[in-house]
């Protein structure tokens, strides 16, 4: 079978097309790539099962021969008061981000709401994530100091899935957001359960997050969001470097920026109403 998903207009595309698209967007230059995904690009071909086509995507990726290919496998475990075992705890970040963390020769961060998987390489560097989740320590801080660092938003959109913008919120002491702890347990590894507190920057309980695809289309016009449809969705790419500047110069320049609606005195008040979806919470 010669090609993975046909778009709604008929065209087929397999795995050539895919790396072409990568390397357009500039996917395959950098040292570390973070995948953001949502690989349905169109009806999958008969006769794939969804095992089959998550595989050959990740051997496009493979292609690419990227140093350094780190998912983001969040869970918010504890929020949704549920123990965080490294092994078993699924991500809610999307079919192929949690079919490359099963992979061998991965090692999965013990955070236990914003936990990343990385190449056994990294397992020196990203085994100190500390108990906060968008702080100094934290697995996107850790990523902001390496070298060489890209975003990939596979079939996912940067409007609506750049967990990184809260990072740099969290470095900036943004005035809308504040610390707030989560208590529970962590099974590691190696079987061994134990408790801890783990804290995330979060929304104001009266503040509104916005989806913030005018950021997405303001990078794209700057130049820096590489950006190219494939099939029924959209794979861009932007570097590490790029994305902190530019969010820093938007909250300078316009502290409401990434919200919905500007804040008022009333609105921060440090209490936790971030929604629920199926009962599960998917963002803090």
């Amino acid at each position: 079978m010669d090609f993975l998903f046909r778009d709604e207009y008929g065209r087929q595309f397999g795995e050539e097309d895919i790396y072409n698209t990568l390397k357009e967007v500039g996917a395959g230059d950098c040292e570390a790539l973070f995948l953001h995904s949502d690989v349905m690009f169109g009806n999958t071909a008969k006769g794939f099962s969804r095992k089959e086509y998550l595989s050959r995507l990740y051997s496009v990726f493979e292609d690419l021969n990227i140093k350094y290919l780190i998912v983001p496998v969040f869970t918010y475990s504890f929020c949704n008061r549920e123990d965080y075992n490294v092994r078993t705890s699924r991500t809610s970040m999307g079919a192929f981000n949690e079919f490359i963390r099963k992979k061998e020769g991965r090692y999965r961060t013990l955070d236990p709401l914003l936990s990343l998987s990385v190449p056994d390489c990294l397992k020196g560097v990203f085994s100190a994530v500390g108990d906060h989740s968008l702080g100094e320590g934290s697995g996107l801080d850790l990523l902001h100091h390496m070298d060489g660092v890209k975003f990939l938003f596979f079939g996912a959109r940067l409007g609506n899935c750049f967990t990184y913008v809260h990072y740099v919120e969290k470095m900036r002491d943004v005035p809308y957001r504040f610390d707030l702890p989560f208590r529970g347990a962590i099974i590691d590894e190696t079987g061994q359960r134990f408790e801890r507190v783990q804290t995330i920057h979060t929304a104001c309980g009266g503040v509104k997050p916005a989806e913030y695809y005018y950021f997405e289309d303001y990078l794209e016009e700057k130049g820096l969001l590489k950006k190219q449809l494939l099939g029924d969705k959209y794979v861009s790419c932007i570097t590490e470097k790029d994305a902190y500047r530019e969010i820093s110069h938007m909250l300078d320049k316009n502290i409401h920026y990434f919200l919905e609606v500007p804040f008022q005195e009333k609105d921060l008040t440090h209490q936790y109403t971030m929604g629920l979806q199926g009962g599960r919470i998917t963002h803090c």
